[in-house]
């Protein structure tokens, strides 16, 4: 048998700049994990304390949908799996996270005005920045 604990955590990045409209702490939104399983895993009992996960056998594939994510929640997911042999597995595949972070951006731009012509109705003029994760992958020892 083996065992698996992963922690997620958000943190103040300096890189993020912010709209003006934000207001509050950093929260990182639908923040989700997923984690390939070697082919030696016959089975795996996952649970967290925030979120929800779910473990498809056929792909050897656990998704962890965390979802909202301040500075201050610590999720954790735990759990326990049954693997084929004493063999040890010959790669650890890498985790990869997604998120969004609204009303910031990593680059800076900023939109300074917006002209919209040949259009009846009238539209709300604004920009809303999303940072996104991209692919992002953690890989594990």
């Amino acid at each position: 048998d083996g065992r698996i604990t992963l922690n997620v955590g958000a943190r103040s990045i300096s890189s993020l700049i912010f709209s003006a409209s934000r207001r509050g702490p950093l929260i990182v939104e639908d923040v989700a994990v997923v984690i390939p399983f070697p082919s030696i895993v016959k089975t795996a009992n996952l649970s967290a304390n925030m979120g929800v996960v779910v473990y498809d056998e056929a792909g050897k594939v656990a998704k962890w949908v965390i979802g909202k994510l301040d500075e201050k929640m610590r999720p954790q997911l735990t759990g326990t799996m049954t693997v084929e042999g004493t063999r040890r597995p010959e790669e650890n595949p890498p985790l990869t996270v997604t998120w969004k972070i609204p009303l910031a951006s990593v680059s800076g731009l900023t939109v300074s005005g917006l002209s919209i012509s040949g259009e009846r109705y009238k539209p709300y003029k604004g920009v809303r920045n999303i940072t996104k994760s991209g692919r992002f992958q953690v890989r594990c020892n």
